[in-house]
């Protein structure tokens, strides 16, 4: 019935997925919806890509220099990079496919091993947590709410407000309620945390349908929400030396030693700041902007700067085609962090964008 809110039934394929919390995984897993659309992803296709580069070089490589000294030779020199690719690839393809959470696990075990006994009790798992599952996804046309279980679907072009109201005192968490365009309400149990890029994309998605209502806050709760005076300052103090450390090495660089790499000092500074983010991880722009196009910048810059000092310190002995012209950790480590580098960079931009294009505007 088009006239009702609710569908009345469940589909098999809703389309494209705009929204989607499941209170019952953390953020190391992927929700089943997700993984059914990770196809329409484009960075599914970039983390596949990168670490299909990395395999046909390592093989290019073993095969050009099988030719040029045999067989067990260039074996030999490929061995040790081995290693470092399926680390690599490994990192790549758990990321690409949402099985952080499930390896996490398995490798957590008291023993390792048992994959099919272990998938045996993942699945026994799923389906015990199904009856307890609350979770919201929202489609280009519909809203589906599952509350303990029992999943309702329902029209979203017929949603005339979203209110989000707090879930306790401290205004940590949120529930929701939809309300439809002839009055009908239906709320889901699931409880959303106050993360900044959840409301962007909430507010992407239902613009000023979107209400948000917090509950009067106390002077001792925000005394637990927030680090103490005493803690900040002392974890400031902390993290900031190693940015003390990284301006160190670079003024000793500059003014007294050459040799001593200003790589190493941008190294401390980043590492510096991207503790201060830690510290102050209230702020949502530190925690959703700064910390992404931090790491992005470290793993641009830093494998980069450590080869050109190897390829310096040979006293011109090395190239850069010499230095690639045989699979390696090192070369390997820069076509990998660099890839991810990219990817942490953009993903900053992205949500900078977000925070720009989707902010709270005041009445």
């Amino acid at each position: 019935m088009e006239d009702s809110f609710e569908l009345q039934y469940e589909l098999t394929d809703y389309g494209k997925l705009l929204f989607d919390f499941d209170g019952n995984l953390n953020s190391m897993d992927m929700s089943e919806q997700r993984r059914k659309l990770m196809l329409r992803n484009p960075i599914f296709y970039y983390l596949n890509a990168l670490a299909i580069l990395l395999v046909i070089w390592f093989f290019e490589s073993l095969i050009v220099n099988a030719i040029k000294l045999g067989f067990l030779q260039s074996l030999g020199l490929h061995l040790s990079g081995l290693f470092g690719l399926f680390v690599m690839c490994l990192i790549l393809l758990l990321s690409a496919y949402g099985g952080w959470g499930k390896f996490i696990r398995w490798s957590s075990r008291g023993r390792l091993g048992g994959l099919k006994e272990f998938n045996a009790g993942e699945k026994e798992k799923e389906e015990v947590s199904w009856t307890k599952r609350n979770s919201i996804q929202v489609y280009e046309d519909w809203l589906v709410i599952t509350n303990y279980g029992w999943t309702q679907v329902y029209y979203l072009s017929k949603v005339a407000e979203v209110r989000l109201q707090s879930a306790e005192i401290t205004n940590k968490c949120y529930t929701a309620t939809f309300i439809s365009i002839d009055g009908k309400s239906v709320r889901a149990s699931v409880k959303i945390p106050r993360e900044k890029i959840i409301l962007i994309q909430l507010r992407k998605i239902f613009g000023n349908k979107l209400k948000i209502q917090n509950v009067a806050l106390s002077k001792k709760a925000v005394r637990r929400r927030n680090k103490s005076i005493g803690t900040l300052i002392g974890m400031t103090c902390f993290v900031s030396l190693a940015i003390l450390v990284g301006v160190g090495i670079i003024l000793l660089h500059y003014l007294l030693e050459v040799s001593v790499p200003v790589a190493l000092g941008v190294f401390f500074i980043i590492g510096g700041l991207i503790g201060l983010c830690g510290v102050f991880d209230f702020v949502p722009i530190l925690k959703d902007v700064m910390v992404p196009l931090l790491f992005g910048g470290f793993f641009l810059f830093f494998p980069i700067s450590l080869i050109q000092i190897v390829i310096n310190d040979s006293g011109g002995a090395l190239t850069y085609k010499q230095f690639f012209g045989i699979f390696n950790v090192w070369g390997a480590g820069v076509l990998f962090f660099g890839g991810l580098g990219l990817y942490f960079v953009f993903l900053g931009i992205k949500t900078t964008i977000q925070y720009i294009r989707y902010r709270e505007r005041k009445r």
